[in-house]
């Protein structure tokens, strides 16, 4: 009788097929889901921005690139889907329910091949197209094909219990199809870039340059003698001065001459230490926080370029060096490796601008005539004491002045974050908006400013 009961809890007892290696197989499977699920719902909602990624870090590289989407759809949602199926499968691996055993041994096993072959390709894409990797998806990653490993060790076990034979052959050739659909849908149909985020931050106050203001002590309720129909003042035929900021209509304040506003806060920057691209009395200026070792910045660099020639004469762009550097930048908590010595980029264009401001636009068009790499630190401080000495740049360099314009425009870049709700890089502060990110194209910058400046 003892026999014969062991033989029937053989037979009806499922642990036979899973035992405790289903139970990491599943949790594995739960972990990796989890991450996966959250870079789907900040894919979704935030383009690509994850809390945790940086801004210009690897991660934020990788999430914002066309490679994390096929057919407009986030990878991650299909990893989700992956994931998920294996998961719930594993719980039909019942030797009293023969049929459906065979099924999920199947199903689970031509999934075990696909998690491999999307591990495979993702970081062969990060590794070889991006040059980046995202510690989300390669922990994510890892944690689906180790359980993907742990139960395809099992099927051997779990056909012989089930009677079946197992066909690794169909598996391989199944996740390599998958493969094959999901690198095409990529790379024949690739996601366009999307547009930038543009955070209106309610402000009245604007940023057009003006040639000459009388500063008072008083402001007294009395009509203007000649009212404006925009809030932005024009520029007269008054020789020129350094340009300054309108004020709001309410509780109105003495502007300060040659200041920089930043929306929504009280923090304004001195344009005389920031180099300006464009005409000086353009009734147009809009301001650009840039890194120059950021690509999405060199890229954005080329676009204000060709649409302040397109706008000729109506249109300037104050250049305000941010590096996304932790050595200077308290904001940022580590450095990335792209972002090495971007403090020291930093402060050689701050430099430049101090000592030479005449040469700073031969320096600006020599340092960007590559808009896809970044010259090398010592290339570009050797160009830069060519065209006003390196005395006189190594101590522009170490001064205050410096310091503290590069200080400023740290904070202004930490005050557009914290408004805005986003830190992507570069920020592009048009009138009282801030546009977080590069536009796909200099016909679509051309098109923002159009709208938001009414430029023609």
């Amino acid at each position: 009788m003892g026999k014969a009961k062991r033989e029937r809890e053989k037979q009806v007892a499922p642990a036979q097929l899973t035992g405790t290696w289903t139970h990491a197989v599943r949790i594995l499977l739960f972990s990796a889901s989890i991450i996966t699920a959250y870079l789907a719902l900040a894919t979704l909602a935030k383009g690509g921005q994850v809390p945790g990624c940086e801004p210009e870090s690897d991660c934020e590289k990788v999430l914002t690139s066309s490679w994390a989407y096929w057919l407009g759809i986030p990878v991650s949602l299909l990893g989700l889907g992956l994931y998920g199926a294996f998961f719930f499968t594993s719980f039909s691996l019942k030797i009293g329910q023969q049929q459906k055993a065979q099924r999920a041994l199947n199903t689970m096993t031509l999934i075990s091949f696909c998690i491999f072959g999307a591990a495979a390709w993702f970081v062969g894409v990060q590794a070889l197209a991006i040059g980046a990797f995202c510690p989300y998806c390669c922990t994510a990653h890892a944690l689906a094909s180790l359980a993907a490993l742990i139960f395809l060790s099992q099927t051997g076990r779990i056909s012989s219990r089930l009677s079946v034979r197992m066909n690794f052959g169909g598996g391989i050739g199944v996740a390599l199809g998958l493969v094959a659909v999901v690198a095409a849908g990529q790379i024949i149909l690739p996601k366009e870039r999307a547009a930038p985020k543009i955070v209106d931050l309610g402000q009245t106050r604007t940023n057009a340059p003006i040639s000459e203001i009388k500063p008072a002590r008083t402001v007294k309720p009395t009509p203007a003698p000649k009212p404006t129909p925009q809030p932005a003042l024009t520029v007269d035929s008054e020789p020129s001065t350094p340009a300054v900021t309108t004020v709001a209509p309410t509780n109105p304040v003495p502007t300060k001459a040659g200041s920089f506003h930043i929306p929504k806060s009280d923090l304004s920057l001195d344009t005389s230490r920031l180099p300006l691209l464009g005409p000086l009395k353009a009734p147009h200026r809009i301001g650009c926080l840039f890194d120059y070792t950021c690509h999405h910045c060199r890229q954005l660099h080329g676009y204000i370029r060709s649409t302040i020639d397109k706008f000729d004469g109506q249109l300037s762009c104050l250049m305000i060096p941010m590096p996304l550097d932790a050595n200077c930048n308290a904001v940022i908590k580590r450095t990335g490796r792209d972002h090495v010595d971007a403090c020291k980029y930093a402060r050689i264009c701050l430099a430049v601008q101090q000592v030479a401001p005449t040469k700073y636009d031969e320096f600006d068009r020599w340092l960007f005539s590559n808009h896809k790499t970044a010259k090398p630190l010592d290339t570009v401080k050797q160009h830069a004491a060519k065209l006003v000495g390196a005395g006189v740049l190594d101590k522009a360099i170490a001064s205050a002045t410096v310091q503290q314009q590069l200080q400023q425009n740290i904070r202004a870049y930490e005050l557009n974050s914290k408004n805005g709700g986003r830190s992507s890089m570069p920020q592009t502060i048009i009138k009282n908006r801030v546009m977080f990110g590069p536009p796909p194209s200099a016909v679509a910058l051309e098109s923002i400013l159009k709208q938001t400046l009414g430029l023609q």
